[in-house]
Parts: structure tokens; sequence; C-alpha cells
């Protein structure tokens, strides 16, 4: 088999490809061997990176006819990441352990992006291939090419490190040699026999992963179409038009598009060239939004850069690491917890001279508090560590802000610090601020494009819509004004009542078996399940649950509550993958159908374990009452926020259908399901 490059042409990684094949075939001709293959993957998308191309090698002859090392190893297989950065020698420098090179007048690290560009890689490589099934990670090498310099022409480049480094007279053996050996083997193998039945990779299972494509449903073109649409109405174009002049926030209630609206908005930014990120808390929208941004990038080529969606969390690290280098970010990593760290980014970032003037904890035990047994300590303050930039430059020409009203105060004056108001988008809900204490971005002292008041419901058709606005009413939800749109006829409202979890989960998919089959057009995918938490839901597991009763039916799923599939930032890529995630973690979710399993229970829940700040609310009053305080005044006052609480978290998974609503209670007699009795009949199907 030949060298085969294996993605798409016409782009500069193509050619990047055709230049590699070429430089390692000239080399080695022995690679057009019938039983050796090597696949070159250009541009693969890996998380929010692009992996310049991907090597993957499997020679199937026998020992002593294969490929070896200068020490005499045999390379039986292999996959490489390869950053190739085409910059004369000139602008190509050691910085420390890193090679930099320079992209206008900045200095970048290509050996940081490199080992970035790996642990993205086997992310990718541990992505679901059916229901819970997933491969093992691979090795993988890390490769940096330089083309255009030659190998005398640097001194002190650095040899450390996992990245190997490679000049304009690349060859076979070069590669081959600057591989990093596993000691326990006898030989360079990472892949697995075809068909051995191991949770690791084969060649063909790992090509299959690197080179697969969304099949887009029907649901899946509408939303890309809406979304990439170049034409606006005249009020969309008077704000669009002012893109960049001032803060523009889209305000509205759950199921009014906010969401929409925002990666509307990134899209058109990057048809301008304009580079944008998304950031939101949700990691099952990150895994919906990446979704549909994969299928915009492969059918629409004028798009570009296709904007990234991220957690907050993950922006904070890039700002720290920007702000005081990498360093920093290893030790503050070795010392913290994830929520103590991104504590430490924004007070660090808010004040970095007073931050950089502190000392190093010696270590984590410190850290919690516990008993340590260090001696000395390598660091004595900050500054030991940092590479300290006074000021650095936006990372992005747009930051775009999902769930805006949960960010605190401190995190969105930072944001503005850095990014400016006018270069900072917002999609603020009105009624779904789940935090203790509610963000305004509307500052006061910014400037200002517009603030777009959104009422109609974008997502839900009319008759749903029309009933889920019967249920906010009678819960007496306060202010509620979403308005159905009359243009997008139909829906339904079904309520499943089983006492039973698993018997009630496998009702709830024989409901969603009856739609699928009713709507043609309709895929597995298509339709989300939301799930109560463990803690709501004594003595039952409802993920367990729904996991048994697909394995049982050899249906496949997508394991949104799943750490390991949040981790790997994995989206659904099967039509057939029914999509599942917790409470939670679904807003700005949708699906055509929407199960919400337990709702009872979890409305429950949210009453008695509401995240409310006591003290702080029983100090707001005092402040506002002042002699006139009274503890049955604050017990009052705490018993509507309470409410207020569960009335926001019940109406998230309400708003999710767009089609078919499913409501499971577990008992009629609820208090979720006596508002339910109490609603017209001919509006709801009982089950």
């Amino acid at each position: 088999m030949t060298v085969e490059i294996l993605g798409p042409d016409a782009t500069s990684e193509h050619a990047n490809a055709e230049n590699l094949r070429a430089a390692l075939i000239a080399s080695a001709p022995e690679l057009s061997h019938p039983e050796v293959r090597l696949a070159i993957i250009p541009q693969v998308f890996a998380k929010d990176l692009e992996i310049d191309c991907v090597l993957v090698f499997e020679d199937t002859r026998a020992p002593e006819y294969m490929f070896r090392t200068s020490k005499g190893l045999p390379v039986q297989s292999f996959v490489a990441c390869v950053e190739v950065k085409n910059h004369s020698p000139d602008a190509v420098r050691r910085h420390g352990t890193h090679l930099e090179v320079r992209y206008g007048g900045a200095w970048h690290s290509a050996t940081a992006q490199a080992d970035a560009q790996v642990w993205a890689l086997k992310g990718v490589q541990q992505f679901a291939h059916f229901g819970k099934a997933r491969r093992d990670k691979t090795f993988v090498q890390s490769v940096l090419w330089l083309p255009r310099v030659p190998a005398d022409a640097l001194d002190g480049v650095p040899t450390s490190g996992r990245t190997g480094i490679f000049y304009a007279d690349l060859s076979w053996q070069q590669l081959i040699d600057g591989f990093k050996e596993n000691i326990a083997q006898s030989k360079i193998q990472t892949l697995v026999s075809e068909g051995s039945g191991s949770r690791n990779h084969s060649y063909i299972s790992l090509v299959k992963t690197l080179t697969a494509k969304i099949d887009p449903t029907q649901l899946d073109l509408m939303r890309v179409n809406a979304l990439t649409q170049k034409r606006f109405d005249a009020d969309k174009q008077a704000y669009v038009r002012e893109l960049g002049s001032g803060l523009l926030m889209f305000r509205g209630r759950a199921g009014t598009g906010k969401t929409f609206a925002l990666i509307q908005m990134a899209i058109h930014l990057a048809r301008q060239g304009k580079s944008t990120r998304i950031v939101t808390y949700n990691h099952g929208l990150i895994s919906d939004m990446s979704r549909a941004l994969s299928i915009i990038r492969d059918r629409n080529k004028d798009i570009s850069p296709i904007p990234v969606v991220e957690t907050r969390w993950m922006l904070m690290r890039l700002l720290f690491e920007l702000t005081f280098g990498r360093d920093t970010v290893k030790r503050a990593g070795e010392l913290y917890d994830l929520e103590d760290r991104e504590a430490l980014f924004l007070r660090a970032l808010r004040d970095p001279k007073v931050f950089l003037e502190e000392k190093v904890p010696c270590c984590a035990y410190r850290v919690a508090g516990k008993l340590c047994h260090c001696t000395k300590n390598e660091y004595e303050t900050w500054k030991d560590i940092s590479a300290y930039r006074e000021k650095i430059l936006a990372p992005y020409d747009f930051l775009l802000v999902d769930e805006g009203q949960d960010w605190s105060t401190e995190h969105r004056d930072l944001m503005y610090d850095i990014f400016g108001s006018e270069r900072v988008i917002v999609a603020d809900g009105v009624d779904q601020f789940v935090d203790r204490v509610r963000c305004d971005w509307d500052r006061g002292d910014i400037a200002k494009n517009r603030v777009v008041p959104l009422r109609t419901s974008r997502r839900t058709k009319a008759a749903t819509c029309d009933t889920i606005t019967d249920i906010a009413h009678a819960l007496k939800v306060p202010d509620w004004d979403v308005e159905p749109d009359q243009a997008v006829t139909g829906g339904r409202v079904t309520v499943l009542v089983e006492p039973q979890p698993r018997r009630a989960i496998e009702r709830a998919l024989e409901i969603l078996g009856e739609d699928l089959v009713n709507q043609p057009h309709m895929r597995a995918v298509d339709a989300l399940v939301c799930l109560p938490q463990t803690a709501a839901t004594p003595g039952a597991n409802y993920c367990n649950l729904f996991e048994n009763v697909q394995e049982q039916n050899h249906a496949d799923y997508w394991r949104g509550y799943d750490w390991e599939t949040r981790q790997n930032r994995e989206y659904p890529s099967r039509q057939t993958a029914l999509r599942a995630v917790l409470y939670q973690s679904c807003r700005g979710m949708e699906g055509w159908a929407t199960l919400c399993m337990g709702l009872d229970l979890f409305y429950d829940y949210v009453i008695a374990k509401p995240d409310i700040d006591i003290e702080r609310l029983r100090d707001e009053l005092k402040n506002d009452l002042g002699f006139l305080f009274t503890e049955s005044a604050f017990e009052e006052k705490l018993a509507a926020e309470q409410r207020a609480y569960a009335l926001n978290w019940l109406m998230i998974p309400l708003t999710r259908s767009m089609d078919h609503l499913v409501i499971h209670l577990t008992a009629p007699d609820s208090a979720l399901g006596h508002v339910l009795q109490g609603m017209d009949r001919d509006k709801i199907n009982w089950r």
C-alpha cells in the first residue's frame, strides 16, 4: 500500500502533508511495500485545536523485514502528531526548553503547541464508538518539523522534552530515530491487530476515528442553515452593523433563543475573519455547539476561523498563562484543585503585582491545611517562577459569554479590562440564574451597542409552548412572558406516571420509539433525555438505569453525564446516539423530543436543597429593613428565594423540547404532579 493522504485538499495543511510524504518516500522507497501502510491525515480537529497532520503507521511484515531504528529496534506501528512551521531561520529561536516561532511581532512556543496537540489527540482517540464502548488512548509521538530551516541554522535548539524537532533535511530514518521508546518493549509498537478484541486501537479503527465526519440529520441541517444565514431582518441589521461599538446583550427567558443568537453572531464575525471564543459553564452545551460547529466547518468553507467553544475555567487558565507563563500554570496545578485554581487565576489577574509578591506554598498538603514535612521550598515567591507580562493582548477578537447572569462581577470586570466592552457579547437569562448572585453586565459606565430583548419562543412549537406557559402561570412564575411563535404550529406534551424508575425509563423510551416511527425525518440524536442526579433520587441511579436499558436493547446512546465524555469534550457524532444529560447540564440544549425523567423528584430536591447564601441574604435584609428586621421577615424572604430558585431550575428542562415534551412523574400527588393535574386535560396526554 502506498503512503496515503486522507483529508481535505486545497488547504495549507494538505500542502504540508504532500511535502511530508515526498520527503519520507524519497528517503525510504520501501514505504510503498504492500504490507506497509502509512496514513497522513491533515487538519485533524481535536478539542479546540487544529493539528497540522497525524501519522498512523503499521508494518505487518515479519520483524526481520521491518524498518529499524539506529539502535536496532523494529518499528511495527506508531501514531505521531506533526506540527509544521514554515518559518525562516530568523523567525525561530530557543527560549529555555522551548522552541519559539514568531508571528507578527510576538513569539509563540511551538513546543507547547505540539505538546497540547498530543493531549488533545489522546482525548479524540477515546471517543465512544457505540454507547459507552470506548477504546484506550495510544501513545502519541510528538513531531515538530521546520521544512525551511537547515539543520545547522540554529544553535542551542532544545533537545529535551517529548517533542522531536526536525529540519529541512527530514528523512524517514531521522523520524523513527527521534521517537520515544518504551523500555519494556523490544520494538516500537502502538497499535494492535484488527479483530484482536482489544480495547486498544488498530490501524483501521484509529484512521476511521480520525477521518470520521458527522452525517447531519434533517434537524441538524435546519439548525445549521439558520445559524449560517447571511441576511438579517432590519432589527438585526441595526446591531450587526454596530458590532464592535459596545456591549451587545441578548436578554430573555428559557427557550427564547439566546444561545442561538450568540452562535449566529460568532459565525457572522467569523465570516469577517474575526476570531471568537464562546464561553459557557455547561459541558453538555459545549458538546451540542461543537457538533453544530463541526457540521458548519465541513459544509461552509467561507466561515473561518470557526468559533471555538470553551468553559470559563479554560479561558481563565489561558489568560493566567499568557500573563504569568507556563511554569506558573504548572506549579499552580501541582498545588491547587480545579475550583481553588480558578480562584487563584482570578485573584492573580485582578491584582498581579500583589500576587507576584505572595509566597509560593511548599506543597499541596500545606495548601489544604494538612501537615507536611517539607524542609525547604524551591521558590520563595510567585515572581521567582513567573515570566510576567504586564500587558497582554486579548487572545480573540470577540468574547461571547453564555449564561452571563451566573458570572461574578469580578470575572465580568476582568473581561472588560482585557477585551473591552465593545468586544463582548452576552447571552443573559432572565429566569435562568442559578448562582447565588445575579451578575448585571450592563454596568453603566461602558459603551453599549444594544440590549436585545427576546420574548418569542424560538425553540418550541406553539402548542407545546402554550402548555408550558400554562404550567408557568399555574406555578406563579413571576412575569413569565414567553410568547409562542404561531408560525411554528404543532407540538405535544405527555405526562408519564410511573413509580418504578427502571420501568419509567423503559416506558419513556417506548414513547420516543413511537415518535421515531411516526416521524421519519427524526433520528435518535435529535432527541434529548434529562436525568436527575443521584442526590435527588435516593435508592435509584437514573443514569445507570438508562444505560442498562439501552444496553439491554442494544441501542446506541451518548453519555453527556459522564466525566470522561466531558473531559474529552466528546460530542455525539452518530445519528443513532440518543443524548442523555443531567438536569444541571441541559441549559441551552434542545431536543425534537425531550424526556424529563423523575422531574417531580428533581423539583422537590431543588426546593429542599437550594444553593442560597443564607448569611448574605440575612445581611442584605438587615441592611434593607434596619431596626424593622425580624426573624419572621427573614424566614418569609428565605422561603421566597427558595421557591424562586426551584422555579428557575424547573423551567429550564420544561423549555428544552422543540416538538414533544415528555414529563415523567413518580407520583401524581407530588408537588409538581398536583400542578399538572390542574391543567387543561385537552392539552396534556396522560399515560
